[in-house]
C-alpha cells in the first residue's frame, strides 16, 4: 500500500462527522406562540464516542441551545463549525425564524458569526430560568420547560421582519435573482439588512441555502448521480458542487451521501 493510500485512510477515520448523523438527532416545527419567534424545536443526545470531530454545518440560522449548564446564542456560520461538546450530553435548541433573532437579541449577527455567546451577555433577564432549566433533570421537562420560557418571550416580542424571512425563503428554493423585492430595497439595503439578519450578505446566504438544498436532496435522492443532483441543487455543474460543498463543510459531496446513507 502506497503512503498516499495510507494516508487517505487516515483522513477517512479522522473525517468529520455530520451533526445530524452524530448521535441521535431530533427536531420538530415550533407551535403556538412560539412559532412566532422560533421555526424549530430540537434536542441532540451526542455519541459517547467520536473519532473525528462533528461538523455543524451552516444553514444561514441562528439559534437558542442549552448546553453545558447554560443558555447560549449560537450565531449564523459561514463554514462548518467543530464546537467541543461534552460525549454523551443531550444539547436542546430553539431554531429562530429568519428574521427574528435580530429583533429579540438587539444584536446585528453580523456581530454573532460563528460565535457562541452566552445568552446572559445579551439579555441579562435569564438567571431565573437557567436555574429553572439546571434543577431538570429528564431532558424532556427541561426541554418542555425551555419551550414555555420561550413561548413567553415570543408572545411579548416584536414581530420577524418579513421581508427577510421571504428573502430566506426565495434563496431556500431559488436564487437571489428570482427575489423580485430586492430591487425595491436596493442592493445597498439588502445586503445591509441581509447583515443584520443573517450575519452576511445575500450571495453568501445564496451560498448557504444551496448546500441545504443539496443536503436535502442527498438525504432523499431521486437519483444517484452527483451532477444530476448538482443541476438539481442550483450549482452550475458537478465541479462547482463539489468545490463549494468542500469549502463549506470540508467534506466531499461523495462523503456526504456515504454518511446520510449509513
Amino acid at each position: 500500500m502506497s503512503a498516499a493510500a495510507k494516508t487517505d485512510k487516515t483522513d477517512k477515520t479522522d473525517m468529520p462527522v455530520l451533526a445530524m448523523c452524530a448521535g441521535t438527532y431530533r427536531e420538530q416545527p415550533a407551535t403556538g406562540r412560539l412559532a412566532r419567534l422560533f421555526r424549530r424545536v430540537w434536542s441532540h443526545r451526542l455519541p459517547e464516542h467520536s473519532a473525528g470531530g462533528t461538523a455543524v454545518v451552516p444553514d444561514g440560522c441562528s439559534d437558542l441551545i442549552w448546553t453545558g449548564g447554560r443558555l447560549m446564542v449560537i450565531g449564523p456560520d459561514r463554514i462548518a463549525a467543530f464546537p467541543a461538546l461534552p460525549a454523551g450530553e443531550t444539547v436542546l435548541g430553539l431554531r429562530f425564524r429568519p428574521g427574528a433573532a435580530l429583533r429579540w437579541l438587539d444584536v446585528p449577527l453580523s456581530e454573532l458569526v460563528g460565535r457562541s455567546v452566552p445568552l446572559r451577555d445579551v439579555r441579562g433577564d435569564v438567571g431565573a430560568i437557567e436555574e429553572q432549566l439546571a434543577d431538570e433533570s429528564d431532558a424532556g421537562r427541561r426541554l418542555a420547560r425551555l419551550c414555555a420560557w420561550a413561548g413567553g418571550e415570543a408572545a411579548a416580542a416584536i414581530d420577524p421582519q418579513g421581508d427577510m424571512e421571504a428573502l430566506f425563503n426565495r434563496l431556500s428554493g431559488g436564487t437571489l435573482h428570482d427575489f423580485s423585492a430586492g430591487a425595491a430595497l436596493g442592493e445597498r439595503t439588502l445586503r445591509r439588512r441581509s447583515r443584520d439578519h443573517f450575519g452576511y450578505g445575500p450571495k453568501t446566504l445564496e451560498r448557504v441555502l444551496r448546500l441545504q438544498r443539496l443536503l436535502g436532496l442527498l438525504q432523499k435522492p431521486a437519483s444517484d448521480n452527483l451532477a444530476i443532483l448538482a443541476y438539481e441543487a442550483g450549482y452550475a455543474d458537478q465541479a462547482h458542487m463539489s468545490r463549494d460543498v468542500k469549502e463549506l463543510t470540508t467534506l466531499t459531496p461523495q462523503d456526504i451521501r456515504r454518511q446520510l446513507s449509513a
